[in-house]
């Protein structure tokens, strides 16, 4: 498997793996994500962003996971960057073969290498199975998150 970052041409590809994460379409009933305008400029703006990193997890020229990080300075704690890892999905069929860990584990190079003090991640509720698997790589539950959707 290899990990690199996202190209404008993984549009699509991104939005089908995130599709996932709206809790698959075979529970949801509504149409897969179509890319749109806004998609494609969130995916321009993201890649020419030296603190947003969109990996790709790609095997055999197919993509099978994504994540993000976002690298961002603060003043509070230690002064130090710290980083968010966002949208981590791995293709259904290939969940328990090492990719997300693979996919993670670089993600959290990433943030050493940016001199970044922590990373967090939030997720769903519902997704227990995840959270195990975070749990699994050394994360630990310490935060109850909010959201405001408008």
């Amino acid at each position: 498997m290899k990990i690199r970052k996202a190209k404008l041409s993984d549009l699509q590809l991104l939005l089908a793996l995130y599709d996932h994460l709206r809790g698959g379409l075979a529970y949801v009933k509504r149409p897969p994500m179509e890319a749109s305008e806004n998609h494609k400029k969130a995916l321009a703006l993201m890649l020419k962003d030296k603190n947003i990193h969109l990996l790709v997890a790609q095997e055999d020229e197919k993509v099978v996971g994504t994540c993000t990080l976002y690298v961002m300075p603060r003043v509070y704690w230690s002064g130090k960057s710290w980083a968010i890892l966002d949208s981590i999905v791995v293709a259904e069929g290939g969940q328990g073969k090492g990719r997300g860990t693979e996919l993670i584990k670089h993600a959290i190079g990433l943030a050493k290498k940016a001199g970044c003090s922590q990373v967090n991640l939030t997720s769903n509720t519902r997704r227990t199975r995840a959270h195990r698997f975070y749990e699994a790589l050394g994360f630990e539950p310490t935060y109850v998150g909010f959201k405001l959707t408008f």
